[in-house]
């Protein structure tokens, strides 16, 4: 096993860990049960110790970032989608409708994902759907552009020619020549357009955005828990570990296929 499949492994091990987060954890990560031991520290009974609102650290971050994640997925998976549709009008479009959209796509990669979250709340409601809808918005340019210079590579090639030439129709073209070639690539985007989608949402999330103080996502868990930062630093320590462990583990899965 190299050692990007063994990284791919440790993900999809954390991946499976944090969903199973969905319908089981040790103790109930909503319930404020344990206040008279706030911020008392690890222990047998609480292994991360216990916030300052009573509740029990591991079993929140636990659930907290299955959160995360999923809305990390639903945004890349929504991106990937919108921006190969682009890509699919540009290259079927007259050359003047292509144009406008390269161009728009150039004005729209200025736009911050912070900015089309704020612009999102004005027409919708606070939650983790809009946060997963600002990131998957935010980072279509920078995919759209990514899949295009793939695409006109693969279509450059000589296999694709000679495809061509023997008079292969699109789908069966695409289907037997273009994406086995083009899906190495548009896996390490996918990798790393979820590891923004991830980052993102949990920054807007740090940032309130989210809506519901008490919903457990990892950046909610660490605007909750940063008032403790001096009596006890690893309220904050340890949903930043985890965020950061499992981008780490994302960037690594992927070295090997830049």
């Amino acid at each position: 096993m190299n050692r990007t499949r063994l990284f791919e492994l440790l993900l999809g091990l954390i991946l499976l860990w944090a969903f199973v987060g969905f319908f089981y954890t040790p103790l109930d990560p909503l319930s404020q049960d344990y206040t008279g031991n706030r911020l008392s520290g690890p222990s047998f009974s609480h292994l991360l110790g216990v916030d300052g609102l009573g509740r029990d650290l591991f079993s929140r971050i636990w659930l907290g970032s299955g959160h995360s994640i999923l809305m990390g997925l639903v945004a890349t998976v929504g991106n990937l989608a919108l921006a190969a549709l682009i890509l699919f009008a540009e290259q079927k479009a007259p050359a003047w409708f292509s144009q406008f959209i390269l161009s728009f796509v150039s004005g729209w990669l200025a736009i911050p994902v912070i900015f089309i979250a704020l612009l999102l709340l004005v027409f919708l409601e606070q939650g983790p759907g809009t946060l997963v809808i600002a990131a998957a918005l935010g980072n279509v340019p920078f995919t759209f552009r990514q899949l295009r210079v793939l695409w006109l590579y693969q279509k450059e090639t000589l296999y694709v020619q000679a495809s061509l030439v023997l008079g292969s129709q699109s789908w069966n073209l695409f289907r037997r020549t273009i994406w086995p070639n083009l899906k190495p690539d548009v896996s390490g985007l996918s990798k790393l357009i979820f590891a923004f989608s991830l980052l993102e949402v949990s920054g807007l999330a740090f940032l309130g955005l989210i809506g519901d103080p008490d919903f457990p996502e990892l950046g909610s868990i660490l605007r909750q828990n940063k008032s403790y930062l001096l009596a006890d630093p690893w309220q904050v320590i340890w949903p930043g570990i985890f965020l950061s462990g499992i981008l780490l583990l994302v960037q690594l899965s992927r070295s090997e296929q830049e």
